[in-house]
């Protein structure tokens, strides 16, 4: 009798197991990449294998590291990507994708809503996957993989805040915060732009190649605004919530004799009705440590020379943006956080008429709190 009851329980609660696949028996879609050519959506999905990284994790030596990626074409963003299991061979996963990529004809297009309806209906798939834009072709950026043998698993499309924490320039973003961004009237967002380097490092004597963030791309709605390149946008980390650790380089006259590195500013934005039209205030404030300094310099001459240079690479923030239409510092947002029935009557279409006026003032107030190891 009991056992009859033993192979009745196990016929009961053991059978859910028998229809699982092994884990080795499915394809992980890592990353995936939009396109547009030829009248036509193009996806891209980058493969990755889990076992190297196993391996690892548990103490044992490096794989080299394998970049499969296909490519399909088709109509819509969902019928491409439903190509791509012609070819695939075997079950594919798409619940471990890290990151997505568009390319700026993808963003002229306005394929970014297609896309992201596509993905919220596919249940495997997190919103909290990074999202990047490129001007590259999509292939040259997914065949750069981390030197030492690393996996793809480990590169800046799938883990871009390590590097961010340490030098704070150009925040990543995540595919729900692009969502959340464009459901609002008054908000621009800045979606981070990949680039491959070809020039800093070389790996047994050849050059490698090495992905980077170098700009970014003001969606508005959805749709593309303007791109700005890195050496444009140093007045971002400044308003940006959530920037780290940032450096201002000392180099009165052109000569390089310092370095403050700047933590955690704060910035806040509020604004006054002048002639019929709204301006604006920023107001930052921040603590730095020295780390270099190479020639004598009192802390208020160091302090004046960090003051001024946030202060001109905000204004230049602003004015670039001016010339290019896009509101860059979010002084539309910050209208509508503030007085939603000011933001109404000086908007349009959600967003504040700009002019080099439009920015009044900037206010910077920044410390010495450390120089280097010691404490002042």
């Amino acid at each position: 009798m009991s056992r009859l009851f033993i192979y009745c329980f196990c016929c009961l609660f053991l059978t859910g197991c028998w229809g699982m696949k092994e884990i080795d028996h499915l394809t992980y879609i890592h990353v995936i990449g939009v396109d547009y050519e030829d009248d036509q959506v193009v996806a891209y999905a980058q493969l990755i294998s889990f076992s190297g990284l196993a391996k690892v994790e548990a103490g044992g030596g490096r794989e080299k590291s394998t970049v499969t990626i296909g490519k399909a074409k088709g109509e819509t963003f969902n019928v491409a990507t439903d190509r791509l299991y012609h070819t695939i061979q075997q079950g594919v996963s798409w619940g471990h994708i890290k990151g997505i990529v568009f390319t700026e004809r993808a963003l002229k297009k306005g394929l970014v809503r297609d896309v992201i309806d596509v993905l919220d209906r596919y249940n495997e798939i997190r919103h909290t996957i990074w999202a990047f834009t490129t001007k590259e072709p999509i292939e040259q950026l997914f065949e750069t993989t981390p030197f030492l043998d690393y996996s793809p698993y480990f590169s800046l499309l799938a883990n871009p805040t390590d590097i961010y924490e340490q030098s704070s320039f150009i925040q990543p973003k995540r595919l729900n915060q692009l969502v959340a961004a464009s459901n609002e009237k008054a908000v621009i967002f800045p979606l981070p732009s990949l680039a491959v380097d070809k020039k800093s490092w070389t790996e047994n004597k050849k050059k490698k190649p090495m992905l980077k963030i170098n700009g970014v791309c003001f969606l508005h709605r959805y749709n593309k605004q303007t791109c700005m390149p890195r050496d444009k946008l140093d007045g971002l980390r400044w308003v940006t919530k959530g920037t780290g650790r940032t450096p201002i380089y000392i180099q009165p006259n052109g000569k390089m004799i310092g370095t403050l590195v700047v933590r955690e500013p704060k910035a806040s934005i509020s604004y006054n009705i002048k002639d019929g039209h709204p301006v604006f205030t920023v107001d930052v404030q921040a603590t730095g440590s020295i780390i270099e300094l190479r020639e004598q310099m009192s802390e208020k001459q160091i302090i004046e020379y960090a003051t001024k240079t946030v202060e001109r690479e905000i204004r230049s923030l602003f004015q670039y943006g001016v010339r290019e239409g896009v509101d860059t510092l979010q002084l539309s947002n910050a209208l509508y956080r503030q007085n939603v029935n000011d933001w109404h009557k000086y908007t349009t279409n959600g967003l504040v008429s700009l002019t080099n006026d439009t920015l009044e003032k900037i206010n910077v107030k920044l410390s010495i709190d450390t120089y280097g190891k010691s404490k002042k």
